[in-house]
């Protein structure tokens, strides 16, 4: 009996073909415990299938480019996978006819997908190692599995799905308040690992806690995961990302056309951003830069249209959106817009 079912339509890549093309399927998507299969379906009638066994998935939820896709309009999901006949990837995604199709169903059986793969996971974890910039003398190595679960953030205030690990029946949350993540050598009895260092908010403060999960593979879901449900820990992720060539590409890219955007903005406006970033006054930048107060205005008029501020009173007080933060920490990494 399959853990979940959902009507797709499918196409496989495969390298061996010697072709970038697709033919698209009409399709029942459906996941076991092992594998994930479509049976082919023509005037309701089953007329084919393919299987892919979880054993030879190389990725997943990997970017589709859209001259791929059947509708870019529309969700697609992407698996590769490493099989003896060659390197296939399989694309699921739904047509318009929401009569066959149901775009939430799609969205669940996707993240079913991620479930089958990641709960149950071992790791180790070594839970509030640092405490108030403290040795935690206390804390000792523990195992523990992975499970994905609704957990409430505590800083934001609501409930969203994310990856806990359980250690003896009891729950700890990562992910949902991480706040840095890297890599780094450190001790485990007698001998020395390389496990994730998460400093995160855990019992009303922040403390860095350590998890090391040893199997490259779930290290990949777990970074997919994030990265698919949790993309403003985009930069976070990237730190641990180093392992995985496809996804540090896929970054470039991102990161590319978040240059380009910036690219869109002239040398003042960079520099006003820069000095606002810095907490410098929005009414008395003009006397700074040697501009007049309307063309100060004007400045603000336009960053404010692109996004990157907020009119927070009447006499043009402005802040930083989250966009605006965003960008000025790009600015500052690649020496741009610097005064």
């Amino acid at each position: 009996m399959p853990i979940a079912q959902v009507r797709v339509k499918a196409a496989v890549q495969s390298t061996w073909k010697g072709s970038t093309s697709v033919r698209w399927k009409e399709g029942l998507a459906y996941i076991e415990h092992d594998r994930i299969g479509v049976k082919y379906l023509r005037m309701g009638e089953v007329v084919g299938e393919d299987t892919f066994p979880f054993s030879a998935l190389a990725d997943l939820s990997i970017k589709v480019p859209d001259e791929l896709k059947s509708d870019p309009e529309l969700p697609h999901f992407g698996l590769k996978f490493y099989l003896p006949s060659g390197e296939k990837t399989l694309i699921l995604t739904i047509g318009k006819n929401m009569l066959i199709y149901d775009e939430d169903a799609f969205k669940k059986f996707v993240h079913k997908i991620f479930e089958v793969l990641i709960n149950g996971a071992s790791v180790k974890l070594l839970l509030a190692r640092m405490r108030g910039g403290a040795l935690n003398m206390e804390a000792k190595w523990e195992s523990g599995t992975l499970k994905i679960v609704v957990v409430r953030s505590v800083r934001k205030r609501r409930k969203e799905r994310n990856i806990i690990v359980l250690v003896e029946g009891r729950p700890v949350s990562l992910f949902a308040d991480m706040e840095d993540l890297d890599v780094e050598e450190i001790e485990m009895g007698d001998k020395k690992v390389e496990a994730w260092k998460i400093k995160h908010f855990y019992e009303n403060e922040s403390v860095v806690s350590y998890l090391l999960v040893e199997e490259k593979k779930v290290r990949l879901y777990i970074l997919r995961y994030l990265l698919t449900y949790r993309k403003d820990y985009l930069e976070l992720l990237m730190k641990v990302a180093e392992e995985f060539p496809t996804i540090k590409s896929e970054f470039q890219e991102e990161l590319e056309r978040e240059l380009k955007e910036l690219g869109g903005l002239d040398e003042m406006e960079q520099q006003v951003l820069m000095a606002l970033y810095s907490g410098m006054d929005p009414l008395s930048l003009n006397e700074m830069f040697g501009i007049s107060e309307k063309e100060l205005e004007e400045i603000y008029d336009r960053l404010m249209d692109k996004g990157l501020l907020k009119l927070v009173m009447i006499r043009k007080v402005v802040d930083l959106t989250r966009d605006g933060r965003k960008l000025v920490n790009k600015m500052m990494k690649y020496g741009m817009g610097m005064m």
